[in-house]
């Protein structure tokens, strides 16, 4: 067995009820159990993953100390490794590396699909995709605000306006500052914010104050509005949301920090919610799945709405993947792609 053994629907069986052993296609192997953040879960030593039986979804698991975690987390990187593993794994700038090495890992899908695209000379024609507006030149990428060069061997920095924008917003919140998922910014044109989504829906604020901690992001609908009160000139400012309906605070956050940060560069800019058709099909009844254009477009001017994209992993696949030549192996990873056990994307 090969250490760094990755598993997808090429060799996982799906149990038509919860997994009583190993998901690998064909494994019988006896089942241990290791420690999780859940308590025990049961672990498959043959091919080293550990498994949760209700959701029926997995973890790669090579062991409880250091390097056997970052083992496990790179098992789930299968583009730019070396990279990944010098540059990004367990950067303090990056929040929870240590879920990279989950079945549903929406940094992991992240890292392993702009990774290539990146790699492939694609980011231009993904811009085009992703905004309106007509610019030139080739975008420079950043993943949880780290530019990503893959041919430089230097440490990647942290985007200065993005490092200002919290300066400004988030003064005394000790963890989990606003992390843009994916930017693209070409210098003196566009800044386009990305939030991505894969298993998980877009988070939406708590009814009660009370839920607000001191040194953490708010949670609540008025606790938002306060902290991330935008301050932008009169003719461009962001419009009063609605006081009912669902407020959706990763993505309001995300369009004040692209909207200041493209102001303070004097430059246009753009917002992405980038999600799951086949996820948000599956829990359609839950609001944190629902689209929401409706919210963004109650926040911004009739001129700028279009500046405000929901678009998807399947739509992704359709526009580049199966367009351009040589993605073979980016082709097999999305289509192959498993979540829950299942195939994860509607391709």
């Amino acid at each position: 067995m090969a250490p760094n053994e990755y598993f997808d629907m090429r060799n996982l069986v799906l149990p038509k009820g919860p997994l009583r052993g190993c998901p690998v296609d064909g494994c019988t192997a006896p089942l241990g159990k290791v420690p999780s953040q859940w308590g025990e879960m049961p672990c498959c030593p043959v091919h080293r993953i550990q498994f949760h039986a209700g959701t029926r979804t997995f973890a790669y698991y090579n062991g409880p100390d250091a390097i056997s975690k970052r083992d496990a987390a790179l098992r789930n990187i299968l583009f730019e490794r070396p990279y990944f593993k010098e540059h990004i794994l367990g950067n303090a700038a990056k929040a929870e590396t240590h879920r990279i090495c989950h079945e549903t890992s929406e940094d992991a899908l992240t890292w392993n699909v702009f990774s290539r695209l990146a790699r492939g000379g694609l980011l231009p024609m993904l811009l085009s995709k992703l905004s309106p507006l007509d610019v030139k030149g080739e975008p420079e990428l950043y993943l949880w605000g780290l530019k990503i060069s893959l041919d430089d061997s230097s440490v990647p920095t942290l985007f200065n306006p993005l490092e200002n924008a919290r300066k400004t917003f988030e003064k005394g919140i000790a963890r989990f500052l606003t992390e843009p998922d994916i930017m693209l910014y070409v210098p003196g044109q566009l800044l386009v914010l990305v939030e991505a989504k894969f298993t998980s829906g877009n988070t939406i604020t708590s009814s009660r104050t009370t839920h607000d901690l001191p040194g953490e992001k708010p949670k609540s609908r008025d606790g938002i509005l306060k902290r991330y009160a935008p301050i932008f000139p009169s003719n461009d400012a962001l419009l009063v949301p609605p006081s009912s309906g669902p407020f959706y605070s990763q993505l309001y956050r995300n369009l004040v920090f692209a909207k200041h940060m493209a102001n303070k560069l004097g430059i246009k800019w753009g917002l992405v919610n980038l999600v799951s058709e086949k996820q948000i099909f599956k829990r359609k009844h839950k609001v944190e799945f629902q689209d929401p254009t409706e919210f963004i477009h109650s926040l911004l001017p009739q001129k700028s709405r279009n500046q405000f994209t929901f678009y998807s992993w399947e739509q992704l696949y359709a526009d580049l993947v199966t367009e351009a030549q040589g993605l073979d192996d980016l082709t097999d990873y999305m289509y192959n792609k498993s979540a829950n056990c299942e195939q994860a994307l509607a391709i």
